[in-house]
């Protein structure tokens, strides 16, 4: 879990903190109808944002991520809807459990980069329960109205989103994007040095295919193969081919037959080998997870 995600997180504790504090405060300015909604309402809504969060954190493992919302979801439901009484809490419990759920799903679907302003939008909506209190409280006393005070509350209010996001949720997006430009860097520098007298194969696995599916080895001379999988499940690479040497930094290859090359490679995660193919021929790759294979995942290497 990095910063953004921990900023996130205890925003909506800062935030899940205020609203309990709103409603015991404005609890008899409330009737109990309108007090419902805004539980459903905020619950709705911390659920989608943290559904989201963890989908995308846990992303390929929708079962964890699923169950961490629902549960996230369901408890702070319960906590801010019981001081509106029991049929708040289960509006509350219900409502927290819904958007966890869909948050999550959301969350597995979509790439990181289009998480971020999901989150936001969530979080946004999230704060503006802040607001509900406001349209919803009654005033026993109507010349409040014609107070400056009353009239700057939202202004203030207002303000606060505002430097909240443009600083402080700005500063945590960012931090993701200068982590993912280092990780990028530092995986095309190790690249390059794999490239340097070998000859480098990018295979990407996309919809249940092998892009390229086709392409061309010389005989004696060593290869680096780059297995990337773009799909949100895992998949795998696996040739049967004579070689002289083989790189074994990698997660999951097979050591035990020196005529299988082998990369698996779990949802939205590359892997790399390099190896020397030492015969000429005509060599079929394969997905070994059971049934990707008769989906189409085939490819053939040609070595001359």
């Amino acid at each position: 879990m990095g910063y953004y995600q921990l900023f996130i997180l205890v925003s909506l504790l800062i935030l899940t903190v205020i609203v309990i504090l709103l409603s015991r405060i404005l609890k008899k300015n409330i009737k109990p109808m309108h007090g419902m909604s805004i539980i459903m309402f905020y619950s709705m809504n911390f659920g989608l944002t943290i559904g989201t969060l963890f989908g995308g954190l846990f992303q390929g493992n929708l079962f964890l991520s699923t169950v961490v919302s629902i549960l996230s979801g369901s408890i702070i439901g319960l906590i801010c809807g019981s001081v509106f009484g029991i049929l708040a809490a289960l509006e509350g419990i219900m409502s927290g459990l819904m958007g966890g759920m869909m948050g999550a799903m959301l969350g597995e679907m979509v790439s990181l980069e289009q998480i971020i302003p999901l989150v936001r939008i969530f979080l946004l909506l999230s704060i503006l329960t802040i607001f509900l209190f406001a349209i919803f409280s009654k005033r026993n006393n109507l010349k409040d109205t014609s107070n400056k005070f009353w009239v700057m509350k939202p202004l203030v209010i207002a303000a606060l989103i505002t430097f909240y996001f443009i600083g402080g949720v700005s500063y945590a997006e960012k931090q993701v994007n200068i982590i993912s430009e280092k990780s990028h860097d530092h995986n095309s520098d190790k690249q390059s040095s794999k490239q340097q007298g070998s000859k480098l194969i990018t295979i990407e696995t996309k919809n249940m295919m092998y892009f390229p599916s086709n392409f061309d080895l010389q005989l004696n001379e060593s290869v680096t193969i780059i297995l990337k999988n773009q799909d949100n499940i895992e998949h795998d690479f696996e040739v049967k081919i004579p070689t002289s040497n083989k790189d074994q930094k990698t997660s999951h290859t097979h050591g035990e037959n020196e005529n299988v090359i082998h990369l698996h490679a779990g949802p939205k995660k590359e892997q790399t080998i390099s190896f020397t193919p030492t015969e000429s021929g005509l060599y079929e790759f394969v997905c070994t997870i059971p049934g990707h294979k008769e989906s189409g995942m085939i490819g053939w290497i040609s070595v001359v």
